[in-house]
């Protein structure tokens, strides 16, 4: 006991001498150089000698504000072409320095020890690019805008790592067009050094971060005396080939050749232009679809690099949603009524074609940052065929469109900032256009303790009769300390409609909710943190003013020391009946469905993810008081380290729910009168998905991701809405022939070869199968259904890709 409270006064006295250092914001000052640094990870160019270096260090987690294990030291120096960072990283037990390879930007799945550099160029303490490589010499970068981080960027930069006696050196060189920056003489930019020693899951970094703070980048310290830069002229060209072969649902084989190329080019220090130009994104990886029994869109992620890369000042005001790019025609709904009764559709093209983009962004001395883009898709057209007289006629379902936005954000003291946005979408020969109007504003006190964080946009649709329609959102917050809460008010009127260009599942809504946390990020006992939370939420229609649902939330999450097991309990309860008027599935908001009130039990439990078998298991229940309705579900996820080259990681999720209630038919008599049925319905949902991959090294890799989704919905009875929003007993419904039971199923396979022999540049090969069923026979037994579905019909396809990166100075340099 006597030794546990000598141990304890130590650490009080040490975490209370780097705290007082802690306050203070570090400096460093760079040294312009004119020799040649090769980055090999040797740091024994003569341009290091001088350098100055960055050291002492301070725990970040887990004893946050304490000094870390082992010492670091960072060099820094620049010249007209590039910034260069030596990192001299001390560990007294090389052999134990962790180095998993994984694929670039994939840290959270590496068992590896890391260093990175965050750099904030206008030293706003809001924008911000992260840079960061493995003890394994693998690359990941970023950027980072306010609280949000864009892991999806990727930047050309160099970068090597060391193993040595005393350690491991990490050693980068970041060229100027991987970056913005101020146009000014001498400059100052926001910096800060990060290291993980992963076998101790410490982080460290140069100035304090308190974790009791939610920002990261307004913690950073600075770089000084960067004087003179005159960077050269930024331009890049990465043209590319592909070929694909294909084998469709049919059995024929079809092939074809692209080629394209992306622009950058570097305006002005602060300013670039990316442009592609006859794009190709057949190997992105595949969507997870669903069957989907909701009245609502589902959201599916972006996958393609032109539109994830680099966007984050687009984010503003939530109005950006860059897969409607490309996506399904706008008016491809209105064929069917559109044809004779003896016309038949014999080709129908689900997707629109992207011409070309263009991204302008940047920011000003001041702190104006502004950002344009634009996107144009070819017109999409079906074919219609007569069947008596055999002549065929073309119906348009897109005209050539064109999408555009425009963002204009003021950084401001204390890490606040003001937006402007706007987007615009034109389709031609439909006498239809678009038009979002948005702004956001967010204002923090001196200290970064309380902000205000407002929202407000404008939609216009402008067809024969326009429609205007209006969204506003407020949210007042403490952000910094043990005891965090928000206040929060939405509001979307009954005529807003941003989903041209963006993405809203359900308009007319208001809600108010409070967010209540309480976390202790500082070690106690056998515990390294614990964050608690309590959400509360009051919804409503907009117009008219009518309740919808009330929810409670309560969640706590624990991480323990010794094994570093993470847990987490989640509890919810709707206490009222839910008034859903998006079920009935008719016009207007005179029919509503009275869900019954019910409460949700859900658990978490994560390994240490350093060990060689790791696992993530999370179930939960729910339970209605009403109509006998209940269900339970289950995450697991197993994950096996082979080696450091070799990972297998495997997640099963299952959700089954019994006597759910949902829409299946409805026929309109008025809105005040109309016949809506419902069915009772038993769900099973059963997802396989399969990841793994070799990395041969920190250039060459094989991925392979398979993905399996079924799902099986069974009715049992029929059910008329009543007016009151309940349901009548049960009747004879006659269904005129139609079958609402479903057996869905979604197949995929991504196996990718990537090979990036040259900063930039790479080949790939891919090879994607895809099976998509949907039946009205219900299939029990997974097994059977899982032999029906890979006997299906289904489309392979093999592409092989090529992307060169040329730039303008190293060719003229050569």
């Amino acid at each position: 006991m006597k030794k546990v409270l000598i141990y304890w006064a130590f650490l009080q006295i040490v975490t209370l001498n780097v705290y007082s250092q802690a306050n203070n914001k570090k400096i460093i000052s760079a040294i312009k150089i004119t020799d040649h640094i090769k980055i090999d990870g040797v740091l024994d160019d003569n341009s290091w000698s001088n350098a100055v270096i960055a050291k002492d260090f301070i725990q970040h987690e887990p004893f946050n504000g304490t000094l870390p294990t082992h010492p670091s030291e960072i060099k820094i120096v620049y010249d007209n072409y590039a910034i260069y960072i030596g990192a001299i990283l001390y560990d007294s037990s090389p052999d134990s320095i962790l180095r998993e390879l994984s694929l670039r930007d994939k840290f959270d799945d590496a068992n590896a020890d890391l260093f990175a550099i965050l750099i904030n160029p206008f030293d706003d303490g809001i924008n911000g690019f992260e840079f960061m490589v493995s003890a394994a010499g693998v690359q990941s970068d970023g950027k980072h805008t306010g609280g949000d981080g864009d892991p999806s960027w990727d930047g050309v930069w160099e970068s090597a790592a060391k193993l040595t006696d005393k350690g491991w050196v990490a050693e980068m060189k970041i060229p100027y067009s991987a970056l913005r920056f101020p146009d000014k003489n001498i400059q100052t930019w926001g910096i800060n050094f990060f290291r993980n020693v992963r076998r101790y899951r410490e982080w460290s970094s140069w100035n304090f971060v308190d974790n009791n703070a939610q920002e990261i980048i307004s913690q950073s310290g600075q770089l000084t005396d960067i004087r003179e830069i005159e960077p050269p002229l930024r331009l890049s060209v990465t043209p590319y080939v592909s070929a694909y072969l294909e084998n469709n649902a049919d059995g024929e084989w079809g092939n074809n050749f692209n080629a394209g190329m992306d622009l950058k080019w570097g305006i002005n220090q602060s300013f670039t232009l990316d442009m592609i130009l006859i794009p190709d994104f057949g190997q992105v990886k595949s969507d997870d679809q669903v069957l989907n029994l909701s009245p609502y869109e589902i959201m599916y992620n972006e996958n393609r690099a032109f539109f994830t890369e680099g966007t984050e000042l687009f984010n503003k005001a939530g109005i950006f949603y860059s897969r409607r790019i490309g996506s399904k025609p706008k008016f491809i709904s209105e064929l069917n009524y559109n044809i004779d009764s003896t016309e038949i559709v014999i080709e129908n093209p689900i997707e629109t074609k992207l011409i070309n983009a263009t991204k302008i962004s940047g920011r000003t001395n001041s702190g104006l940052g502004i950002g344009f883009f634009n996107a144009m898709t070819g017109a999409v057209e079906a074919i219609v065929k007569d069947t008596i007289t055999g002549s065929k006629r073309n119906y348009q379902t897109q005209g050539f469109s064109n999408y555009n936005m425009i963002v204009l954000d003021q950084s401001l003291k204390n890490n606040s900032y003001v937006s402007f946005v706007n987007t615009n979408v034109i389709y031609d020969n439909h006498n239809y256009s678009a038009n979002v109007t948005g702004t956001e504003f967010l204002l923090r006190n001196k200290e970064n303790t309380y902000q205000v964080l407002t929202k407000g946009t404008l939609s216009q649709i402008y067809t024969d009769s326009n429609t205007f329609g209006h969204a506003y959102f407020l949210q007042f917050s403490k952000i910094k300390g043990q005891f965090l809460f928000e206040l929060n008010h939405n509001t979307e009127s009954d005529t807003y409609d941003p989903n041209d260009f963006g993405f809203l599942q359900s308009n007319n809504e208001s809600s108010w909710s409070t967010e209540i946390e309480y976390n202790i990020n500082k070690p106690f006992w056998k515990v390294l943190n614990w964050k608690n939370e309590l959400e509360i939420v009051y919804k409503s229609l907009y117009q008219p003013r009518k309740f919808t649902d009330f929810v409670i939330n309560l969640s706590t999450h624990t991480t323990f020391a010794k094994r570093y097991i993470s847990t987490r309990l989640e509890m919810g309860l709707y206490p009222f009946e839910n008034h859903d008027y998006r079920e009935p599935r008719v016009n207007g908001f005179e029919w509503m469905f009275k869900r019954p009130r019910y409460g949700f039990l859900e658990g978490m439990i994560s390994t240490d993810y350093r060990k060689m078998f790791a696992v993530d298991f999370m179930p939960g229940a729910w339970k209605a008081f009403d109509y006998d309705r209940y269900g339970y579900w289950f995450y697991l996820s197993p994950r096996v380290r082979i080696n450091d080259k070799w990972q297998i990681i495997y997640s099963l999720n299952l959700n089954n729910d019994f006597n759910s209630f949902g829409h299946v038919d409805h026929y309109d008599v008025s809105e005040n009168n109309a016949a809506i049925f419902f069915g009772k319905r038993d769900q099973l949902t059963i997802s396989n998905t399969l990841n793994t991959g070799f990395i041969f090294n920190n250039k060459s890799s094989l991925s392979l991701r398979v993905r399996h989704y079924w799902s099986r919905v069974e009715y049992d009875d029929y059910y008329q809405l009543l007016k009151s929003g309940y349901l009548s007993k049960p009747i004879d419904y006659d269904t005129y022939g139609n079958d609402f039971d479903a057996n869905y199923n979604a197949f995929t396979i991504d196996l990718q070869y990537l090979w990036r022999f040259a900063p930039g540049s790479e080949l790939s090969i891919v090879w994607k199968n895809a099976i998509n069923t949907h039946s009205n026979s219900i299939v029990n037994n997974f097994w059977e259904n899982f032999d029906n579905t890979i006997n299906a019909d289904q489309i392979n396809s093999i592409s092989f890709k090529l992307l060169y990166y040329l730039d303008y100075q190293y060719l003229k340099r050569k």
